[in-house]
């Protein structure tokens, strides 16, 4: 090894050396663990409007945040493989590659539930009792279960299993299927061989038989008989035989040539299924007419039941349970207006560029209809979306804004939080009390509420605006927070102590200030 290439690098090892000991000494120290810092796109640690902690680091992929209060973890992630929210109530979800796995536990109910689409899903319950109940389904071939009463079912698809209140069945038991299975229902057992040609049904509601596709009767004493003969060509049904015979119905079909139906005085005839059909029911008045299905639709003549019309690609109408839908031309260009309890919401959309609606809502003391959003306020929210390029909420609690939108969907919660944040150049989020906005890899941050007003641009710059004793006080750091300095209204200009590589202000917000007024932070 030449000596004077060693003795240089231990040259610049020590000037090295002595350079972060002079910034050391001229810092008085780095900033803790109890301190802003700002270091985007690598890694920010900062107070959010509202008091909590968060940490983001590799521009956003990486996020975890603290509560204000409990100081207890209360969300993190890493985007957009996983992400986790915990409640202090013990409520927890957690998204996986989203939308594909998710895991949820409900501390009320006591239970948890897991599942990878389309291939897994595990849930488990502890009952009153103290015992555990717990399930276990693998596609295609895997089914494994505890239940309450300590029975094991197991099922290895399409060997043998045994299986209870799997699906709608009360219990179902195979081996090698489709050679023989066996389920039950409602207190009626059904053998099936070479599933699906034969059949036997015994027990509640009488018998029942199929050698598919020869014939088969399928019945349920005193509620319906459903015959079939040559499936799919010769059908027969008679259904609600515990009704009087007025409300009845009674069809037969030969596939697909002709088919009719009746109740009472209301009947259904179908030519060329399912392409022409017409329906009257002189009793009500409604009527309804399909021709050529899905093309052609028109219905209507009672006003208890919904009115339609449809002339595919071109227009359709829908009218009914509070709606009013426009399509023209479907499904291109739509236009909706809904009626709720508590409001009334219109949307217009261009597929796929443009979604908007507005929602207004009656405020206290309306009856909330279970499709509306939660909110005790009056007033209209507004939501516009034109993609790529924009979405904008405003409404009377809270509003949002972010540009470009690369969701192509309406509303996706998981697709803005795990995947859309990463394209947003800006995005700016309020509530009464609160405005948060954040550029492109959090180079540029803004976190305002009642107690404070904070801006960062990374390294550069970072403001802290609050009240102080009374007084307007104005913090200020520059580069690295090598350099800070606070202006107090009536006190005068105070150099503050370095702390690199800043900003080094509390994480902890000052309290009682009055940075922002409600209406300021709308």
């Amino acid at each position: 090894m030449n000596p004077g290439a060693g003795g240089g690098i231990l040259v610049a090892m020590r000037s090295g050396w002595n350079l972060l000991a002079a910034i050391a000494l001229v810092c008085g120290g780095c900033v803790g663990a109890g301190a802003e810092l700002n270091l985007a796109p690598l890694v920010s640690r900062y107070s959010a409007a509202g008091g909590d902690s968060e940490l983001e680091a590799l521009g956003g992929i990486v996020v975890t945040r603290r509560d204000a209060f409990t100081g207890q973890r209360s969300y993190w992630a890493v985007r957009p493989l996983v992400s986790n929210r915990y409640a202090p109530d013990g409520d927890g979800f957690t998204w996986f590659l989203p939308p594909f796995g998710f895991a949820k536990t409900d501390a009320s109910e006591r239970s948890a539930v897991g599942q990878f689409l389309p291939i897994a899903r595990y849930a488990e319950r502890e009952l009153e009792s103290g015992f555990q109940e717990w399930s276990l389904l693998v596609l295609p071939s895997l089914y494994w279960a505890k239940r309450e009463d300590g029975s094991i079912q197991r099922a290895l698809f399409p060997f043998a299993g045994l299986v209870e209140h799997f699906f709608s069945f009360d219990r179902a038991q195979f081996v090698l299927f489709p050679l023989w299975l066996r389920t039950e229902r409602h207190g009626r057992t059904t053998d099936h061989l070479l599933f699906p040609i034969f059949t036997w049904s015994r027990g509640a509601g009488g018998n029942a038989w199929r050698v598919w596709p020869l014939a088969g009767v399928n019945r349920w004493d005193g509620r319906y008989v459903r015959r079939f003969f040559l499936w799919p060509f010769f059908h027969m049904q008679s259904n609600g035989l515990q009704l009087p015979k007025s409300e009845r119905q009674h069809s037969w079909f030969v596939f697909p040539l002709i088919g009719r139906s009746t109740r009472g005085a209301a009947h259904s005839t179908s030519v060329l299924w399912p392409f022409f059909g017409y329906t009257k029911d002189p009793d009500t008045g409604f009527w309804a007419w399909d021709g050529p299905w899905p093309l052609v639709v028109f219905q209507g003549g009672d006003p208890e039941r919904a009115t339609r019309q449809r002339v595919w690609p071109f227009y359709s109408r829908y009218e009914g349970d509070g709606l009013v839908n426009y399509w023209h031309p479907w499904p291109l260009v739509n236009r909706r207006h809904e009626t709720y309890d508590d409001g009334e919401k219109s949307s217009f959309f261009v597929v796929p560029f443009w979604r908007s609606y507005d929602r207004r809502y009656n405020g206290p003391g309306a009856d909330v209809d279970a499709r509306a959003a939660p909110t005790s306020r009056a007033g209209v929210e507004h939501w516009r979306k034109f993609w790529p390029l924009f979405r904008y909420r405003s409404g009377p609690e809270s509003g949002l804004i972010a540009f470009p939108d690369l969701n192509p969907f309406m509303e996706l919660e998981f697709l803005d939080e795990h995947y859309a944040w990463l394209w947003e150049l800006y995005s700016r989020a309020t509530t009464l009390d609160t405005l948060r906005t954040r550029s492109w890899l959090g180079l540029w941050r803004r976190e305002r509420d009642r107690d404070e007003d904070r801006r960062a641009l990374s390294v550069l710059w970072s403001a802290r605006d609050y009240t102080r004793a009374g007084h307007a006080t104005h913090e200020r750091s520059w580069l690295f927070g090598l350099v800070r300095y606070r202006v107090t209204e009536g006190r005068g200009f105070t150099f503050l102590r370095p702390a690199f590589p800043g900003p080094g202000w509390p994480l902890q917000r000052a309290p009682g200030s009055s940075a922002v007024e409600a209406e300021g932070a709308r």
